[in-house]
C-alpha cells in the first residue's frame, strides 16, 4: 500500500480537487480520442475535395486553351448565325414576289399578241405597279380587252391604268402602266 502525504490541511478539500482533476483528465482523454477519430475523416474528405478542385482546374485550363485555339472558328459561327438571322428577318418582312411576277408574266404569254413586261414593283402590302410595252397598236388594243376581262381582273382587288404613253424612237412603242393590289393566293 502506498502512503500519500497530504499537504492540504483539510482532507475534504483534497478529495474534491482529486475528483475534479480526474474528471478533467477523463474529459481531455475522451477529447483526444474523439479528435484522433474525427481528424482522419476530415483529412480524407478535404483530400478528396482538393482532388476534385484540381481536376476541375485542369478541365478549365483545357477548355480555355480549346476556346483560345478555336476563337476564329467561333467568330465565324457567330458571323454566319447573324447572317442567318438577318436573312430570316428579311424573308419575314419581304413580299413573296415570285408568284405575283409569274402571274403577270403568264398573263402576257397566254395571249397571242406581242407584249413585253418592262418593269414590276411590288411592295409588302401586295400593291404593284407594272408596265407593259407594245410594238403594235392592235396588240395594245387586244391586251386592253384582255385586261378588262374577268380572267385577268380576278387576280386583283383593284387595278387602275395609271399612264398610257407613246414613245417614238426607231420605232413606235406604246406603254401601259398599271397600279393595283393583288388578291391573296390563299383566298382563291
Amino acid at each position: 500500500m502506498k502512503k500519500r502525504i497530504n499537504l492540504l490541511k483539510k482532507q475534504k478539500r483534497f478529495i474534491q480537487l482529486q475528483q475534479f482533476f480526474s474528471k478533467f483528465k477523463l474529459i481531455i482523454i475522451s477529447e483526444i480520442i474523439i479528435f484522433s477519430i474525427i481528424y482522419p475523416i476530415f483529412f480524407y474528405l478535404l483530400w478528396q475535395k482538393k482532388g476534385k478542385i484540381e481536376n476541375l482546374s485542369a478541365n478549365k485550363k483545357e477548355l480555355l486553351e480549346f476556346l483560345i485555339q478555336n476563337k476564329a472558328l467561333d467568330a465565324k459561327f457567330i458571323y454566319f448565325r447573324n447572317k442567318q438571322l438577318q436573312i430570316s428577318s428579311i424573308i419575314r418582312q419581304s413580299t413573296d414576289y415570285f408568284p405575283y411576277y409569274n402571274l403577270l408574266k403568264e398573263s402576257t404569254t397566254n395571249q397571242s399578241y406581242n407584249v413585253k413586261l418592262d418593269s414590276v414593283l411590288i411592295d409588302k402590302s401586295k400593291t404593284a405597279t407594272f408596265t407593259y410595252s407594245f410594238v403594235d397598236y392592235t396588240n395594245l388594243l387586244d391586251f386592253l380587252k384582255y385586261a378588262e376581262s374577268d380572267e385577268f381582273l380576278r387576280h386583283f382587288d383593284s387595278l387602275i391604268l395609271v399612264t398610257f404613253t407613246k414613245v417614238e424612237l426607231e420605232e413606235t412603242v406604246y406603254k401601259l402602266t398599271f397600279s393595283g393590289r393583288f388578291t391573296n393566293f390563299a383566298s382563291r
